[in-house]
């Protein structure tokens, strides 16, 4: 069950990380303040996603090695 959800989240992680590159390409040059705003707030949520998907993965390595 424990790869089951390990899978999961790297497929959400992937999806909201594709999604954040199609709105990055699809919004380049707008002025509005608002949106640049929004869209930084997401790109953060997905970096700090991706690092606990990082920090899980050598978590994981590290405590086979022992």
């Amino acid at each position: 069950m424990h790869g089951f959800w390990s899978i999961t989240y790297l497929a959400v992680l992937v999806v909201c990380t594709l999604i954040a590159v199609r709105t990055w390409y699809a919004r380049r040059g707008t002025k509005d303040e608002a949106e640049k705003k929004v869209f930084a707030r997401f790109v953060l949520g997905i970096a700090i996603f991706w690092l606990v998907a990082v920090a899980g993965y050598l978590a994981g390595v590290f405590s086979f090695a022992e």
